[in-house]
């Protein structure tokens, strides 16, 4: 997914689009520090890549899992009274979701329990409990592939400001491997990063997610939903979605982004790739054919009929005949307007423009 990540960005810095702002859910964070330029191309592949290696030589005693809920972090403690040993609030998603992390067997149980009083709750498809406490064992190993494996941090750019879903505000310390890892096992705070990032003075009012999908459309529109009328004026598009057409997303995003009034580029937008193209074959040996027009097969409507053999010009009143009409029981269409008819302006009683049914006399 990073690499993905990567690549729309890439797309996006050739259009003139580069941001001023970032934030990140979960392993979002190292492509939004990438657009931060905290971590370079291939530093931010190998913070990824090593994740993962990091999960797949844990070993862990139960199976573990995570559960999407449609609850906020207060509504969701509820169900978690007997379980808070082992399972844990992974993701605060937004004021009415979350993402727990823990015991796969207890998971299951509380998806149930959710389901049964109404409540939205999905397993997610991972084995991993992502951000509690059953990563603290691959999260050493994943410290430890960093710091043999990667340079240090970069400094990142002035302009461009990251706001961290590991602490929930604007990022104040290195991303070196002591933050990747705590990334790993704490919580993600993303409900407080997007607040910090859109609140104030400089807050930003367009988002873009860079993924594979809108994951986060449904958590973000209800961040903007508890704003108000901050909310309202925050616009949000992805830049790509499931299915075959999945880059009309990105095109889309440039549209909303100039109908923004962002200095987009839209002539790279619109440029044809540079793809060699070979000159078309002609065939030259073709045996002559004399075409026969002795059937005609043009067939005509009777409004193209109508149109080319008109037999009155445009009346003042009357108009036109619609076209197709039966010449039994023809029909007439016309717009009176003043401006175009200056005389009509002489038919006034009282500022009142007058006009006789001619209906019943005929064309004149």
């Amino acid at each position: 997914m990073t690499a993905l990540q990567l690549t729309i960005l890439a797309v996006l810095e050739a259009w003139n689009v580069s941001p001023e702002s970032v934030v990140g859910h979960s392993s979002g964070e190292i492509a939004a520090a990438y657009a931060a330029g905290l971590l370079t191309a291939e530093e931010a592949i190998k913070v990824a890549y090593f994740r993962g290696q990091a999960c797949t030589t844990s070993q862990d005693s139960v199976a573990l899992g995570m559960l999407a809920a449609g609850l906020g972090a207060e509504e969701i403690k509820g169900y978690l009274d007997a379980n808070s040993q082992i399972v844990q609030i992974g993701c605060f998603n937004s004021p009415s979701s979350v993402t727990l992390s823990g015991d796969r067997v207890e998971l299951e149980r509380i998806r149930d329990r959710l389901v049964e009083d109404g409540h939205f709750a999905r397993m997610l498809l991972v084995n991993f409990a992502y951000h509690s406490k059953f990563m603290a064992e691959p999260a050493v190993s994943y410290e430890e592939m960093l710091r043999q494996n990667c340079g240090a941090p970069s400094a990142g750019k002035q302009n461009i400001r990251m706001f961290s879903s590991v602490t929930g505000k604007l990022l104040d310390r290195d991303c070196n491997a002591e933050y990747w890892k705590t990334n790993m096992t704490s919580p993600v705070r993303f409900d407080e990063a997007v607040r910090e990032m859109v609140a104030g003075q400089g807050g930003v009012d367009f988002l873009i997610e860079i993924g594979p999908s809108g994951a986060l459309a449904g958590p973000v529109g209800q961040i903007k939903k508890s704003l108000g009328d901050k909310g309202s004026i925050i616009q949000y598009c992805s830049a790509s979605a499931r299915g075959k057409d999945s880059i009309k997303s990105l095109f889309d995003v440039a549209g909303r982004l100039f109908m923004a009034g962002s200095p987009i580029a839209l002539a790279k937008v619109n440029q044809a790739q540079d793809f060699a193209v070979e000159a078309p074959s002609v065939i030259v040996d073709l045996p002559n054919y004399k075409w026969n027009h002795s059937t005609k097969y043009w067939h005509e409507s009777e409004s193209s009929k109508d149109w080319r053999f008109r037999k009155f010009r445009h009346h003042d009143l009357l108009g036109s005949k619609i076209l197709g009409t039966s010449w039994n029981a023809p029909s007439w269409k016309k717009t009176l307007r003043v401006e175009n008819l200056h005389w009509l302006k002489d038919h006034r009683v009282s500022g009142t423009h007058l006009y006789k049914s001619i209906a019943d006399q005929g064309f004149p």
